[in-house]
């Protein structure tokens, strides 16, 4: 039957209706509403995806979730493909991530990045994820991985997929920024069909294509070359913005009763992206690591090369990614022994990062190299097998029945690196050659140039397996208190076992008034990956504006084992958390949650730690080459945090006999994170000190409002970001170079809707609409290489967004 547009049937999700939706995340009890859970949850409807101007999930989450913040980046490797999110100011692989309750595959990046919440984190890519998809989504905001294992430290996000049988959703948006550029490209559709007398099965794709973006300024060296004439000087010399990116993903789930015990069920995913940005611009002159003069010959006055010959000018080489990702869960589920359900299901999937570069050298082959390279590729696999059950238990000592939930788990994951083509790494005859002119040896930099690609002594694959099994108990003890205890036990074949536990409680202290809050232990397990990345990256002095190649070894490497590198240990959390309900008479609801958690051992990654001659001198001893970088990181578990804070969510839903509807709602959240302990001063400089706890935003909030009256609907979304720090890295501040804290700021979001026929919707709207920017950057090392907008704001410095959106339905 065909699905209709009619009024108040397509509008967003209002707040009374979400509160009336029963939630799956954190609770194995079935029948639970939104207001009626121990822990606080967010629900993000299908509709509300639909109001958005953003195609990229981690847009559409950070404005649905406060508490969620994810900032776009800028020349940061892979950073800039696969973003890393933030809740609750935790890194990304602290939030664990389901699709219709079952774990979430990670990233094979490794978040090798400036970004200090995430550095050396590695978690899922939100980004593989079509919002057309998604039913419902739904964030629990607390610790659970006693029920749920790793990763669960900050909170669950758990995408419900569509589940429709009959009906079909086609979208095709288009949209640009103000300034005229970024252009932006989507088509979605969704259709539903029955399998045999009572299944589905649901499609969903989507294809997008987005366009690069440019807010920097021409670099002063760049202008000045222009200026003495050099007309081959790019223009501009650097790029800052947004990637250039196309993408196509389908998501499948279906589901096909056999018998009455069981119902069969499949649900995956398939998607391939690519990719690219710009790295830091090669100055002709500044850089002589590139575009020094060698010699071919030995003979004094010989014949002589510079890359100048190929790019007079100068060069920013152009980073590119090709990202594949797929999964497929297969399971069945039913009821057996009269009122015992169970699931059993078993997954794989896998996540493949391809890196390339272009426009750019290996400056030690000299003449003979090339000018593109394949520097290697980054793969994650992983399956696993799930057995869950729950029974009501009428035990008759409480006002309701007795949920028993209990089940067993095991995973087998594995992280391999390819080794890139061997000119992407190799060490070619200019790395070191004597200069008869100069009477002394001089040398070219070795690797491709903005992203040296992996040795063949970085590669390999790295596997580890684990189990686990879990309890889990609730029930309403009276009719006004309800509890739950959760306790799961888990063995992992690299690092041994873990045992975490759970108390939730919600105690209903007079009609529409309840206080709920929990206590819970948490864990996050290293993976295979981050035991294992190696990496070489190019970051900006921050006195010079210069560039400084900083290597990333694994912890067992010999140069990270010289400056205390150990074999990693998981991180173990404590989670406290406390809040109020009012679900007041005329639709009033208001939440109040307080956490606080803290995090021990936590697995990030070391401040960059300079590689002194003195110690060049004690590694050459241990038969150790440092090579031509000039600072090393890690991964370790070198510190302790607290992050604690406050959710204030609050909602209101009016309908007027005139057929008018308005829906408001609004959030606000306040995250402050301290280091509590350090272990290793030399992985924790001033820089991490400073963004573990200014980074992001301390206070985040958005009010929405949602209008319906007829076939018009409108939507005014404002959202708030607080001020924020930018320290400067591994130095004391100067007058070039210093800490910069931001502005807060204002964003305001518009749409209006207009149903033509029942079949069939138009809608405009703009995402920023008074383009808004963050403060300028006011400091001199930034400047010097075309920075004019911070590029880690955390609503990004592309100013507005325009956009138009059609959507039919059949």
């Amino acid at each position: 039957m065909a699905q209709s547009l009619a009024p108040g049937a397509a509008a967003s999700q209002t707040a009374g209706a979400q509160l009336d939706e029963v939630v799956v995340t954190g609770s194995r009890r079935a029948g639970v509403t939104l207001t009626e859970t121990s822990a606080p949850i967010d629900v993000v409807s299908s509709e509300t995806l639909a109001k958005q101007g953003a195609s990229n999930m981690n847009d559409v989450l950070k404005t649905a979730v406060v508490s969620l913040n994810v900032q776009k980046f800028v020349a940061q490797d892979g950073a800039a493909f696969i973003r890393p999110f933030s809740l609750r100011g935790l890194p990304s692989d602290q939030t664990l991530v389901l699709v219709n309750g079952k774990r979430r595959h990670r990233s094979a990046l490794v978040q090798i990045t400036n970004q200090p919440l995430s550095a050396g984190a590695q978690g899922p890519d939100l980004s593989t994820i079509p919002a057309i998809a998604i039913e419902q989504i739904e964030v629990l905001r607390d610790g659970a991985a006693a029920q749920y294992g790793s990763d669960a430290i900050a909170g669950v996000i758990n995408f419900k997929l569509k589940r429709a049988s009959e009906g079909a959703t086609i979208i095709a948006r288009y949209g640009q920024f103000y300034e005229g550029d970024g252009e932006d490209y989507t088509v979605q559709a969704n259709a539903g069909f029955p399998l045999m007398a009572d299944g589905f099965i649901n499609i969903s794709g989507e294809y997008l294509s987005s366009r690069p973006t440019s807010r920097g300024a021409q670099r002063p060296d760049a202008q000045a070359l222009i200026n003495a004439g050099n007309a081959a000087v790019p223009v501009p010399a650097q790029r800052w913005g947004n990637i250039d990116n196309e993408a196509a993903r389908v998501f499948v789930n279906a589901e096909l009763p056999v018998g009455e015990a069981i119902t069969a069920y499949a649900f995956g995913n398939l998607g391939k992206s690519e990719g690219e940005s710009e790295f830091f611009y090669r100055h002709p002159v500044a850089r002589a690591d590139v575009f020094a003069s060698v010699p071919l010959t030995a003979t004094p006055g010989g014949a002589r090369f510079s890359f100048l010959s190929m790019f007079p000018g100068g060069f920013a080489p152009r980073f590119g990614t090709t990202i594949e990702d797929a999964s497929l869960t297969l399971g069945g589920k039913g009821e057996i022994f009269g009122a015992l359900r169970y699931d059993l299901s078993a997954g794989v999937a896998r996540s493949e990062l391809d890196y390339s570069i272009a426009n750019t050298v290996n400056p030690s082959l000299g003449p003979q190299s090339p000018t593109s390279f394949k520097p290697g590729t980054l793969e994650q696999r992983e399956s696993r097998l799930n057995a869950d059950f729950v029974y009501e238990w009428e035990t008759g000592a409480f006002a309701a029945p007795l949920n028993v939930a209990f089940g067993a788990e095991w995973r087998r994951e594995t992280f391999r690196i390819q080794a890139g083509d061997l000119a992407s790494y190799q060490v070619g005859p200019f790395a070191r050659v004597f200069d008869p002119d100069a009477g002394r040896f001089i040398g070219l930099g070795v690797g491709s140039s903005g992203f040296p690609g992996y040795t063949p002594q970085s590669a390999g694959s790295f596997s580890r397996t684990n189990w686990a099994a879990y309890v889990d108990l609730e029930t309403d003890v009276t009719e006004a208190l309800t509890l739950a205890v959760a306790a799961r036990f888990e063995d992992f074949s690299d690092f041994g076992q873990t045992f975490n536990w759970k108390v939730t409680g919600r105690y209903e202290l007079i009609d529409g008034v309840a206080v709920r809050g929990s206590i819970n232990t948490g864990f996050k397990a290293p993976t295979p990956g981050q035991s294992n990345i190696s990496d070489v990256a190019t970051n900006i002095d921050p006195l010079t504006g210069g560039l400084l190649l900083v290597a990333t070894r694994p912890p067992s490497d010999p140069i990270a084992r010289y400056y205390g590198g150990k074999p990693l240990a998981p991180e173990e959390a404590m989670n406290y958390a406390a809040g109020v309900v009012f679900d007041l008479s005329g639709g009033y609801v208001v939440t109040v949650d307080y956490f606080n958690i803290k995090v021990e051992d936590r697995i990030a990654l070391t401040s960059r730690i300079p590689i002194t001659a003195a110690d060049r001198a004690a590694l050459a001893a241990q038969g150790v080459s440092a090579g031509d970088v000039q600072s090393v990181r890690f991964l370790g578990n070198f510190f302790d945090t607290k992050t604690q804070g406050v959710d204030v969510v609050a909602s209101k839903t009016w309908s007027f006999d005139s057929g008018l509807r308005l829906a408001l709602s609004a959030a606000a959240n306040y995250t402050e994170t301290e280091i509590t302990a350090v272990r290793e001063p030399r992985a924790i400089d001033r820089e991490r000190r400073i963004e573990i706890s200014a980074f992001n935003p301390k206070w985040r909030g958005n009010v929405t409002a949602n209008l319906e009256q007829g076939p018009w609907s409108f939507m005014a979304r404002a959202n708030y970001y607080g001020e924020w720090t930018d320290a400067v890295p591994n130095a004391v501040p100067t007058a070039v170079s210093f800490d910069q804290t931001f502005s807060a700021e204002w964003l305001v979001d518009l749409e209006a809707s207009y149903d033509f026929t029942e079949k069939l919707r138009l809608s405009v709207g703009a995402d920023n609409v008074f383009d808004a920017y963050p403060d300028k950057d006011r400091r001199i090392s930034q400047i010097n290489n075309g920075i004019i907008y911070p590029q880690f704001s955390p609503f990004g410095f592309n100013g507005g967004f325009w956009y138009v959106r059609a959507t039919a339905k059949f």
